[in-house]
């Protein structure tokens, strides 16, 4: 019984941390990427919290895209695996066209960059990360009037930089735990609570016995009279 209130401590802090700490996620755009015909694109899609991707497998796919005679389920974008490009994997129109970035991956930013767009690249874009069973889609539009409402200012070409997303996803998550966190804290406090009880009632009960145990004779002959004259 001795070793219960830490068995309980234990456990109790361990499912604390375990809820606090999360899974790692997939954290993208909830918005479209809009892009025009000819621009450089940025797909948003992170590991929160970071994580090292470096020598993982990274697939980026085209779910909806379904090439006419296609032997492979699936048409792949781009696929990095054992620490490099697998250009047998990709779609030929994309080996030249898309990239991750060496310094991003080992915080696990597996964004991926697709230069000179063209109207088939409309479609949704998917991030997928074996290794953590996590899938995130991007949405891409290639919108050819997105050149006339750039060219209203008098500026002859803008290259399209996606900024690092602030993603609608993230703040959910971290609500989310934090709605899990705040309950977890209470019951965990409550069992400290019932611990500390455990082991003062514990101490209580051996004083108890002891202060019995002095009084014992007492107890066993109460009218024995103790005659100390000769």
């Amino acid at each position: 019984m001795s070793t219960s209130p830490f068995w309980v401590s234990t456990c109790c802090f361990s499912l604390l941390w375990t809820l606090v700490e999360g899974n790692p996620q997939l954290i993208g755009s909830s918005e479209p990427i809009v892009a025009a015909p000819g621009d450089d694109v940025l797909l948003p899609c992170r590991v929160d919290p970071e994580w090292d991707a470096v020598g993982k497998t990274v697939e980026w796919s085209r779910p909806d895209l379904r090439v006419p005679g296609g032997q492979r389920l699936v048409e792949y974008v781009y696929v990095y695996r054992f620490k490099k490009m697998d250009r047998d994997m990709m779609m030929e129109t994309y080996i030249q066209r898309t990239s991750l970035s060496e310094e991003g991956l080992r915080r696990g930013d597996v964004s991926l960059t697709i230069r000179n767009v063209s109207l088939e690249d409309n479609g949704r874009f998917r991030c997928f990360l074996p290794s953590l069973m996590r899938a995130r889609e991007v949405q891409l539009v290639v919108d050819p009037n997105f050149v006339k409402m750039m060219t209203t200012e008098t500026v002859p070409h803008i290259t399209l930089i996606t900024p690092t997303p602030q993603d609608e996803t993230s703040s959910t998550n971290r609500w989310t735990r934090l709605h899990i966190c705040i309950p977890v804290f209470f019951f965990f406090i409550i069992c400290l609570s019932a611990v500390f009880i455990y082991i003062v009632k514990r101490c209580r009960q051996k004083q108890e016995v002891l202060r019995l145990a002095a009084l014992g004779p007492c107890r066993n002959y109460p009218n024995l009279q103790i005659n100390t004259g000769f």
